[in-house]
């Protein structure tokens, strides 16, 4: 039958119909695996991993939810998170929950593997509202323009068993076909049972994501793919409806493996430009103002890129006219710039989020 985009989309269960193997990608396909062996090197090297996952977990957080039209910044999102959620726009707190849900799925992975208990658990904290419920209606996706309809996806009642379907490809030893491979395929897969009302993509990415983890191409959730498929966007709706249509999965596969060759790049160099400036705080610090360094200091300038007095005297359990004084002082130093923010005053890492704002 041939494709219909007002019709429920028949999606058939992986593995793929269409012959898909290794050769077919050949130099970039072990291009990107060095890369991303590379960046798992790299995050092996720094002393404290978690510690710088924060700030690029964050831009991955703003990339992801602008590819749904939720237009929000980093710096913004920086800003704002410091405040309590009844003060927050709404397209900051989406961000911040991105943030959340990526956070949880990391560390509920290994407990659940890549399982429908991961899914509605990372969806859970993406979308509050949606109780983490599969969808019990039908939904379809559609030009914001003209509204013409683009995807139909499955009926609410094939979404366990595709979902089911889903968990066993993902989670079967296949030494036939590339990890990386498999990975795009499940990604793809899960965006086409399309399986809640809301946040469908932003949960493949999380996922996809942490497949690469679980495949162990990754040891952190620090790749910044959804900044590569933000500026080309177009071109992965494309690459999708592609291998919907006319299951041209090849076209597809290219596309992502060329991001995360670019993006493992990327995130690798500014890793090192991080843990670079990191050691160049710490050790500016500890040199020219004695009284005011603490190893704690310094990770709450990189945990909070923009901070506050308040935010910092919780975090080091000081009294909030000595973190005053300390950031005042970091100010003067050139380490911090200090802003204005309606009526709250905040520091910034500026160097900090020079590299992280740099375009993708």
């Amino acid at each position: 039958m041939s494709f219909d985009p007002t019709y429920p989309h028949r999606l058939t269960p992986l593995p793929p119909q269409t012959a898909i193997a290794n050769t077919d990608f050949g130099d970039l396909l072990i291009k990107t695996r060095v890369e991303l062996a590379e960046l798992k090197g790299a995050c092996g090297q720094i002393p404290n991993p978690l510690l710088l996952m924060s700030p690029t977990i964050i831009r991955e957080s703003v990339a992801s939810s602008n590819i749904e039209n939720i237009n929000t910044t980093l710096v913004d999102v920086l800003q704002w998170q410091l405040f309590p959620e009844a003060e927050q726009r709404q397209p900051d707190k989406e961000v911040l929950r991105y943030r959340e849900a990526m956070n949880w799925g990391f560390e509920n992975m290994e407990k659940y593997a890549l399982s429908s208990r991961l899914i509605t658990g990372i969806q859970k904290r993406l979308i509050p509202d949606g109780n983490g419920q599969y969808r019990r209606e039908q939904n379809q996706i559609a030009n914001l323009a003209s509204r013409e309809s683009l995807y139909t996806p499955p009926i609410a009642s094939d979404i366990p068993s595709l979902i089911g379907n889903w968990e066993n490809y993902a989670n079967t030893l296949d030494e036939s076909l590339d990890p990386l491979i498999r990975v795009i395929i499940c990604h793809y897969q899960f965006e086409a049972i399309h399986p809640f009302r809301d946040g469908n993509g932003r949960t493949g990415r999380i996922l996809m994501i942490l497949q690469l983890i679980q495949q162990g191409l990754l040891q952190f959730p620090v790749l910044y793919i959804s900044g590569y498929i933000n500026q080309r966007r177009s071109d992965y709706y494309q690459y999708l409806l592609a291998v919907t249509k006319d299951q041209n999965w090849h076209g597809f596969i290219e596309y992502m493996l060329n991001g995360f060759c670019a993006k493992a790049m990327e995130t690798r160099d500014d890793l090192k430009k991080i843990t670079v400036l990191f050691e160049q705080i710490k050790e500016q610090i500890r040199t020219e103002n004695k009284k005011v360094y603490s190893s704690d200091l310094v990770e709450a300038l990189f945990t909070y890129p923009i901070i506050t007095p308040t935010k910092l005297a919780a975090e080091l359990n000081m009294h909030y006219t000595t973190t005053s004084r300390y950031l005042t002082q970091l100010a003067e130093m050139g380490i911090l710039k200090d802003t204005k923010f309606g009526k709250h005053h905040l520091f910034a890492n500026h160097q900090l989020l020079k590299i992280l704002s740099k375009p993708s």
